[in-house]
């Protein structure tokens, strides 16, 4: 079985919310078809499957299918990479101690604790940094 969130209704839903970001109005399927690489149909089997999760505040249908999305929701925001969620932030978190950790300018014991730190956090500590910056865990140190 096809991987249908990657390889369709994701980038559909990329597109969707940086037409609304860039037009602030509903978007339609066409503008949908010249942003991607998917044809008419594709954006209507897309739009379909992203409607049934609540990734826009309202849609508008029509014979041929749905005619227009509303507003991208701030779970749509956050799929699409458009708000931070408590996992991007960390993956930016963690990018930026492995940076330091590179920066060849910096002590070594100083890039060894980035080092540490960056793996600490990618691995043991990922369930309690996710639930302190607001993740669906809540407070994992107490339960």
């Amino acid at each position: 079985m096809d991987d249908t969130w990657t390889n369709r209704d994701l980038p559909v839903l990329r597109a969707a919310v940086e037409i609304y970001d860039r037009t602030g109005s509903f978007v339609q399927p066409h503008e949908i078809v010249d942003a991607s690489e998917f044809d008419h149909a594709t954006v209507q089997r897309a739009l379909r499957a992203l409607c049934r999760e609540p990734y826009f505040e309202s849609e508008e249908t029509d014979f041929d299918g749905i005619a227009a999305v509303g507003p991208p929701t701030g779970a749509a925001l956050r799929v699409a990479g458009q708000w931070p969620s408590p996992e991007n932030q960390l993956e930016r978190l963690i990018d930026a101690l492995q940076a330091a950790a590179d920066d060849d300018s910096r002590p070594e014991e100083e890039r060894s604790r980035f080092r540490q730190a960056a793996a600490w956090l990618g691995t043991t500590a990922s369930a309690i940094a996710i639930g302190a910056l607001g993740g669906a865990g809540g407070n994992m140190l107490t339960g």
